[in-house]
C-alpha cells in the first residue's frame, strides 16, 4: 500500500493546497497559451514543487484543458498517466556533471514522440556543478519551440544569476497550518479513521508548514489507536506537550536551574526526543518573542503564531514577564543549541548542558549590565556625595597679592560676575581658609573665610574654581588656561539648566573630561570609560546647544585620551594656582 503523501498527491491544479497565486498564474498561462521555455519553482521541501511541475507537464500537453488543469481523457493525457518519454525527471542531486548537462544538450533537438511539448523536469538544481550550469546556459535561454524546461531547488541562492534570469520564478510558500489540519482531516476521512480536532492540529504543526512532511506524521498515526487524539500524537512522536514546553521556558527565563534540569529529566522519564523537545521550545521562544514585539491584540488576531489557544495564553503571559533582551538571548542560545544537538552522542547531556550555559551566561550578562548600570550612575554621583559630605583641606595660602600676577595664576581665584559671562570686569577676592572640624561622622560644615585683598582685574578667565568638583578640576592639563576658560563656561552652562539631557552629559564631563579649542572645533578629551558615550550623536548635540548659547560658532567633538590625566592635572594646578597646595574643591 502506498503511504499517504504519495497516494494523494496533487493530480490537478485544484487539488494543490496553500499555492492559490501560484496556480492561478500557471492555469492562466495555459488558458491564454502564453507558455514560457523556462520556469523556477523555489521554496521549503514538500509544499507541492514537483507536483505542480508534473501537473503543468501533463496540462500544456492536454489536448482540452479544463480552466487549465489536464482533462485526464484525451489521448495525452492518458500517455501521460504513465512513465512516458516525453516527460523527463531527474535528480541534479545525482546526475549533477558537465556529462548530464551535455547530454540533455544533445536530446533536446529531438522532437516529443507523442505530445506537443517535451518537459524537462530538474530536481534539487542547485546540485549542479558549475560546469554543468555553463553547459546548460544557452540551451535553457534558446531552447526549441517543443521544449520546456521546470527546474525546482529549495536552496535558490545557489543557482547562478546566470540561470536565474533566464527562467521565469515561482516562489512556493510554507502552507499555513489552518489548510493542512483540513487536508489531513479530509485524508483520515477518505481513509475512515477516527480522530480529533486537536489531533489533526497537533499534525499540522509538526508539518511546520509542509504538506509531505504533515502527511507522513499522519501515516505513521494512523494505526496507533482506535481514535487519533492530542495525547496519541505527543507520546509516538516524542514531542513534549505545550504546557511541560512552556514551564521549561519559564524556568529557563527566571535563571532556575534545578527547574529546568526538572523538567529535561521529565521529558527524559517519557521518552520524548531530546531534540523535538528543543525544537518546540524555540518555537514557543520565538512566539514569545513575536508576542512581545508586535503585542496582545496583533499577536492573537494575526497568523504569526503558530499555537492552540492555551498555549497562546501563555505565550501572551511570558512576553508580559520577560524584557526582549532576556527573551532574544534564550532564543540565539537554543539556536546555537540545536546545530550541535545533531551531532551529539548523548542527547539529554548535551541538551542539560546548553541550557545550563543559557542560565549561567544570563545570569553573568544580568550582573555585568548591574555593575555597568552601577558604575555610570554612582561615578559621579560618589564624586557629588564626597563633595557634599566631605572637604579637601589644603594649608592656608601665605604668599602676598602682587600686582604683576599672570592671568593663569589668577584663574583659580577669579569668581562669577552675577553669573554673566563675558564681561571685562570681574571683583577677585582672596580667602585664606581655616582647619576643618573633625567631620569623620559624614556631616558637612560651613567654610569660615577671611577676605586678604580685593581688586578689580580685566580680561581675566571666566571659571569659577571654588564651585568646580573633581571630575571638572581634572581639566586643568589643557594646553592653556583658555581650556580651563572654555570647560568652566560649558560646565557652568549645564549645571545651570538642570534638563535631564544635559545633567546627563554634565555627568558624564564630570568624569575626567578636558577642553581644548582646536582650528575647526572645539574638543572635548575623554578617557577611554567616557569617551564614546561622549562621542554620540545626543551629547554631542547638547555640546553644540551650549556652544550656541556661549556665543561660540565651532562645533563639539570627542577625543580620546592616550593615559589617565591626573598627575598632570596635579602638576598644572600647582603650575596654576602656586606650589603651597591645590586649592580646595567645594
Amino acid at each position: 500500500m502506498a503511504t499517504l503523501y504519495r497516494k494523494y498527491r496533487s493530480r490537478t491544479f485544484d487539488e494543490v493546497i496553500g499555492q492559490d497565486p501560484i496556480v492561478k498564474t500557471l492555469t492562466n498561462q495555459i488558458k491564454l497559451g502564453r507558455v514560457g521555455h523556462a520556469y523556477l519553482f523555489t521554496g521549503s521541501r514538500g509544499v507541492g514543487k514537483t507536483s505542480c511541475a508534473r501537473i503543468f507537464a501533463r496540462a500544456v500537453n492536454c489536448l482540452q484543458p479544463v480552466d487549465g488543469n489536464p482533462c485526464g481523457k484525451c489521448v495525452a493525457c492518458k500517455k501521460l498517466a504513465a512513465d512516458n518519454v516525453d516527460i523527463i525527471e531527474m535528480d541534479a542531486a545525482s546526475n549533477n556533471g558537465v556529462d548530464d548537462a551535455r547530454d540533455i544538450r544533445e536530446k533536446v533537438k529531438y522532437l516529443p514522440v507523442s505530445c506537443r511539448y517535451k518537459v524537462y523536469i530538474i530536481d534539487e538544481v542547485h546540485m549542479l556543478t558549475g560546469g554543468a550550469f555553463n553547459a546548460l546556459l544557452k540551451t535553457i535561454e534558446e531552447p526549441p519551440d517543443h521544449v520546456i524546461f521546470i527546474l525546482a531547488t529549495t536552496e535558490p541562492q545557489k543557482l547562478p544569476q546566470t540561470i536565474l534570469s533566464r527562467c521565469i520564478r515561482f516562489d512556493f510558500k510554507l502552507v499555513p497550518t489552518d489548510k493542512l489540519a483540513a487536508h489531513i482531516a479530509s485524508i483520515y476521512d477518505a481513509e475512515g479513521i477516527k480522530y480529533t480536532k486537536d489531533a489533526v492540529e497537533e499534525i499540522a504543526r509538526l508539518g511546520e508548514g509542509s504538506v509531505r512532511d504533515a502527511l507522513s506524521v499522519a501515516d505513521t498515526l494512523a494505526s496507533a489507536a482506535e481514535e487519533i487524539t492530542a495525547q496519541v500524537v505527543l507520546d509516538l512522536t516524542g514531542a513534549g506537550d505545550s504546557s511541560a514546553v512552556a514551564q521549561l521556558f519559564e524556568r529557563t527565563a527566571e535563571c532556575d536551574l534545578g527547574g529546568v534540569l526538572d523538567a529535561v529529566n521529565v521529558f527524559a522519564e517519557n521518552g520524548k526526543s531530546m531534540s523535538a523537545v528543543i525544537r518546540q521550545l524555540i518555537d514557543y521562544t520565538r512566539n514569545v518573542l513575536v508576542a512581545k514585539s508586535v503585542g496582545k491584540q496583533a499577536a492573537m488576531s494575526g497568523s504569526l503564531i503558530n499555537a492552540d489557544r492555551d498555549t497562546v495564553r501563555r505565550i501572551l503571559v511570558s512576553a508580559e514577564k520577560y524584557s526582549m533582551q532576556q527573551i532574544a538571548y534564550i532564543l540565539e542560545s537554543l539556536g546555537n543549541a540545536e546545530s550541535g544537538l545533531k551531532y551529539s552522542v548523548n542527547p539529554r547531556v548535551f541538551l542539560e548542558t546548553s541550557l545550563v550555559k543559557t542560565v549561567c551566561g544570563r545570569q553573568r550578562e544580568d550582573d555585568i549590565l548591574r555593575r555597568l548600570s552601577a558604575l555610570e550612575n554612582n561615578s559621579a554621583g560618589t564624586l557629588a556625595e564626597q563633595k557634599k559630605n566631605k572637604v579637601i583641606y589644603t594649608p592656608p595660602m601665605e604668599r602676598t597679592v602682587e600686582k604683576n600676577m599672570s592671568a593663569e595664576e589668577k584663574v583659580g581665584f577669579v569668581s562669577e560676575p552675577n553669573g554673566a559671562i563675558g564681561e571685562p570686569e570681574y571683583d577677585v577676592t582672596y580667602t585664606d581658609l581655616e582647619p576643618p572640624p573633625d567631620i569623620s561622622d559624614g556631616s558637612s560644615y560651613e567654610i569660615k573665610s577671611r577676605e586678604v585683598s580685593k581688586r578689580t582685574v580685566r580680561n581675566a578667565a571666566h571659571v569659577k574654581a571654588e564651585s568646580a568638583d573633581e571630575g571638572e578640576f581634572r581639566h586643568l592639563s589643557a594646553s592653556s588656561g583658555k581650556g580651563l576658560e572654555l570647560f568652566g563656561s560649558v560646565v557652568r552652562a549645564l549645571r545651570k539648566s538642570g534638563t535631564p539631557g544635559e545633567t546627563r552629559v554634565f555627568k558624564l564631563l564630570a568624569r575626567g573630561a578636558t577642553a581644548k579649542e582646536r582650528d575647526d572645533c572645539i574638543a572635548f578629551v575623554a578617557p577611554d570609560d567616557v569617551f564614546l558615550q561622549i562621542g554620540g550623536r545626543d551629547v554631542l548635540d547638547v555640546l553644540d546647544a551650549v556652544l550656541d548659547r556661549l556665543g561660540i560658532k565651532k562645533r563639539a567633538k570627542a577625543e580620546r585620551t592616550d593615559d589617565d590625566l591626573l598627575q598632570s592635572d596635579i602638576e598644572r594646578a600647582k603650575e596654576l594656582f602656586g606650589k603651597d597646595g591645590v586649592f580646595c574643591l567645594l
